[in-house]
């Protein structure tokens, strides 16, 4: 199986070392769903307006940007530029990381531009 993810700038070099650092965190909930937890709630900020977001109610995983709405109290919404991908798909990217880095050394090398 292969992923592509064709979202122009959704991984620039600094956004990819950004999810580098959540990989494990995304994998385990996307296990947690696959096992059957009903109580999965997963956000992440990867850089700029982009999270990675996991919810049992969806089964996929969605890399996209958020936005927060003038009117809202603090609450932030997807937007729809990004990526959603099935729980298969993103397993198959988490276990690719390593592989990816190798690679295309210029990914193993960014350094994220969030704390």
């Amino acid at each position: 199986m292969s992923v592509q993810l064709t979202t122009p700038h959704l991984f620039r070099c600094y956004r990819w070392a950004a999810f580098r650092q959540v990989v494990d965190d995304t994998d385990k909930s996307v296990r947690a769903i696959l096992s059957g937890d009903q109580n999965v709630k997963f956000l992440q900020h990867i850089g700029g307006a982009y999270y990675v977001s996991i919810n049992s109610g969806y089964r996929c995983v969605n890399l996209r940007k958020w936005f927060q709405p003038l009117d809202s109290a603090g609450d932030i919404k997807p937007t729809k530029k990004g990526v959603s991908l099935r729980l298969d798909e993103c397993s198959s990217l988490c276990n690719l990381v390593d592989v990816i880095n190798k690679t295309y050394t210029s990914l193993d090398s960014a350094q994220p531009c969030i704390e």
